[in-house]
């Protein structure tokens, strides 16, 4: 092997390191992005805490998670670091918001308006035949006829 053979195989190792590392930080990249969204929702449903560990499930360890709550907004930011420390002055991250969402509303207090009865457009139709047919079929019978005539 020549000389610049060995040199032309350490470059083609280095380059394919590099690249791998490039595609390790857009993987990285694509989960900030959906730590940070699943955060937000979490965040948006008052649940902070479960937005927090929501992301952390989601990311590598040592990653930053951060959720502020600015008015009727939430915001999540995730930051992390690819291939742990192998790149120190590479980060990658994610932002997210969301409006939050309304507190639930205490049920109406009051009788039940369908207290185990049809609603009144459904009065008129019968749920369930005694026949076993499907409503609105003929049952077969033929009405009363005269003694000798067939059926």
């Amino acid at each position: 092997m020549t000389v610049e053979a060995a040199f032309a195989v350490g470059a083609l190792v280095v380059v394919l390191g590099v690249v791998l590392a490039a595609m390790g930080a857009v993987v990285l990249q694509l989960r900030c992005v959906d730590a940070a969204t699943e955060a937000t929702r979490f965040a948006a449903r008052g649940d902070p805490d479960g937005a927090r560990r929501a992301a952390e499930q989601l990311l590598p360890g040592g990653a930053e998670v951060t959720v502020d709550v600015r008015g009727d907004d939430v915001v999540a930011r995730v930051r992390a670091t690819p291939l742990g420390s192998a790149l120190p002055g590479v980060r990658v991250g994610a932002e997210a918001l969301a409006a939050r969402e309304p507190s639930p509303v205490a049920p109406a207090e009051g009788p039940d308006p369908l207290p185990g009865g049809l609603p009144e457009a459904d009065v008129g139709i019968d749920p369930a035949p005694a026949s076993g047919q499907a409503s609105g079929q003929a049952t077969g019978q033929v009405p009363d006829s005269p003694a000798g005539s067939p059926r």
